[in-house]
């Protein structure tokens, strides 16, 4: 390893290459975080250049990069790899290449020598790669090549317009709105002295980025494992995704370049491409955040190597609970079957984020996410992943599962210890080799403690007829209960319900039951009400209907809302109004019973 203190200048101006590992996070400065902060250091130093007889001005000091140089062959140009440092070195480049192109423009004389610093001249192997001094990840080719080959702010805005969206600009490629920014701030502080001072202006820039801006360059030997720095000095600067590690650790042992290339963009390059490809740059499915605000390839990974290891794994030690998973012993044939094995899990995990409603797994995927349950996602994707599981026993225990946490749901029963129950479950199912789904029911009905157990029909009927439904469950629960208790009525007669349909729960005897709605008379008031308070959030007050109905009915009266109903829904559910024109108690715990012998048979028990 040698040590060496470079400026700007010294990095860029001889003809070579830094290449950014294809492996590596693409590029992720912003302006507030980094780009403004550099901005204001560099221009600080270039305001004292134009001081006459001004003293000396002290270097300032940028940060590290770590790179290593790569086998060349014949006329190659020299080339490195950036093991840390990427962000920096590509931020440089825009920000050389805007400043160059406003230059040009104006025909001033540093624009030759900006030039060479943006642009290998001596390439003649690969012109098209070799040209540019700085080489991103795969993500980011399009859009570097666009900034350092556009000459100027106008053909890089013809390509990525400004389009407004609901009072505020869409977000546009990253690297296009770092050179949008360099230029315009770059632009404004050369103008600033007017035409006359241009010149100067420029002169004093060149001399800030020539002499005064220096980094650390770490150039490590070919022996050196780059991997172990990588790791090192990730903390610095914006901070790691477990998942950018994680790449970085798998890659490293993938052999030549050539190999790197065709598995990310055999198997990797999902991970990095826009959910949609219509969308504004960074709507990407595997960056957005989930739980725990954390990007969605950080849960997944999580979640497949808990999975894979059967046992649970804290977030902050997913990184090296991987690396220590492969090293222990070998799990792969291959770098590649790894590869393989993470696509092929991350296209099931997919599957429980975006669910298809049309398919059991879909509505089993929709339902925990509704139930809040996704500390069972590593058994589900044991079970997905499972070859030996046939889909009509997998779909079984699918079935079997939401009646368990359903049950335990309406039972008040705590959910603490689900992703170690869940975990535990997977590992003694694939341990007996009985793939069914009576096997699996065994296991499911194994516990005995309140906090693992499956209730039974007497436990589940008294928790059902005595919760507060309303208050003790969310709003999205109660809409899946009773939606459940509808398309359960439903035969190859009856109209579908789309699960899309804008239905809300209405309580039949309104909450605000006061004015339209007496007590009984002959009763004590102070009882009479205690007895309504118990009842009002009952699964038996509780029905849907459209918004447009619910806001119609609302608070009024039992003679008017109770036919309304009625007459206005073509839900199964609310059948049980027809023809009548008061509501009590009573009635609505008759419905609690009768709803609840529907719920029994959808979510059976052990």
């Amino acid at each position: 390893m040698q040590v060496f203190t470079r400026t700007i200048s010294s990095v860029f101006g001889q003809e070579k290459r830094y290449v950014i590992p294809l492996f590596q996070r693409p590029y992720v400065w912003t302006e507030d975080a980094q780009w403004a902060p550099l901005w204001d250091d560099i221009v600080d130093r270039a305001e004292q250049e134009l001081v006459p007889q001004r003293g000396d001005v002290s270097p300032h000091f940028l940060g590290a990069i770590v790179i290593q140089q790569r086998k060349t062959f014949g006329d190659q140009l020299l080339a490195h790899d950036v093991i840390d440092g990427q962000q920096r070195l590509t931020t440089f480049q825009i920000l050389l290449a805007a400043f160059r192109d406003i230059a040009t423009a104006r025909s001033d004389q540093n624009a030759p020598w900006l030039v060479m610093l943006t642009k290998n001249a001596n390439a003649l192997v690969e012109t098209e790669v070799e040209q540019f001094k700085v080489w991103p990840t795969a993500q980011d080719v399009p859009q570097f090549r666009l900034v350092i080959n556009s000459g100027g702010r106008a053909p890089i805005e013809k390509v990525h317009p400004a389009i407004p969206h609901r009072k505020r600009i869409l977000p546009r490629p990253r690297m296009v709105e770092a050179y949008l920014y360099f230029y315009s701030t770059i632009e404004k502080w050369l103008q600033a002295g007017g035409d006359a001072n241009f010149a100067n202006r420029c002169r004093a820039l060149r001399r800030v980025l020539d002499r005064q801006l220096q980094l650390v360059s770490i150039e490590l030997d070919g022996h050196e494992d780059p991997q172990v720095i990588f790791e090192t000095l990730n903390a610095r600067g914006v901070p790691l995704l477990a998942a950018d590690l994680l790449r970085n650790y798998i890659f490293q042992r993938a052999g030549s370049n050539e190999e790197q290339e065709r598995l990310h963009g055999t198997y990797w390059k999902r991970f990095e491409e826009p959910d949609n490809p219509d969308a504004p740059d960074g709507l990407r499915f595997w960056e957005m955040e989930e739980r725990l605000s954390r990007a969605r390839i950080d849960l997944y990974l999580l979640n497949y190597l808990s999975m894979k290891k059967k046992q649970e794994i804290a977030i902050s030690r997913l990184y090296p609970e991987y690396k220590s998973w492969i090293e222990k012993e070998p799990r792969f044939p291959s770098v590649e079957a790894e590869l393989q094995a993470l696509s092929g899990y991350a296209g099931h995990f997919h599957k429980l984020l975006r669910p298809d409603l049309s398919t059991p797994l879909g509505r089993f995927a929709e339902h925990l996410k509704i139930l809040d349950t996704s500390t069972i996602y590593p058994l589900v994707l044991g079970l997905l992943g499972n070859p030996d599981v046939p889909e009509v026993e997998r779909n079984g225990i699918f079935s079997d599962l939401e009646s368990f946490l359903i049950r335990r749901l309406v039972c008040s029963r705590v959910n603490k210890d689900y992703r170690r129950l869940f975990i535990q479950h997977l590992r003694e199912f694939e341990a007996k080799k009985v793939f069914t789904r009576d096997a699996f029911h065994t296991l499911l009905a194994s516990g005995t403690l309140e906090a693992v157990d499956w209730p039974s029909d007497d436990e589940f009927q008294r928790a059902w007829l005595q919760l507060d439904a309303y208050k003790a469950l969310k709003p999205a629960q109660v809409k899946l209960i009773l939606r459940s208790i509808e398309a359960a009525q439903r035969g190859p007669k009856n109209e579908i319900l789309s699960n899309n349909e804008d239905l809300c729960i209405e309580h039949v005897m309104p909450q605000s039951w006061q004015l339209h709605w007496p007590l009984p008379a002959a009763v004590d008031p102070k009882q009479a009400e205690e007895l309504r308070e118990e009842v009002i959030h009952d699964f038996g007050n509780l029905t849907l209907t459209t918004q447009a109905l619910n806001s119609t009915i609302s608070n009024g009266p039992a003679v008017n809302k109770l036919p309304a109903i009625a007459h206005h829904s073509t839900l199964l559910l609310n059948r049980h109004f027809q023809r009548r024109s008061s509501w009590t108690e009573t009635d609505i715990q008759q419905r609690s019973a009768v709803l609840f012998d529907i719920a029994k048979q959808i979510w059976p028990g052990p």
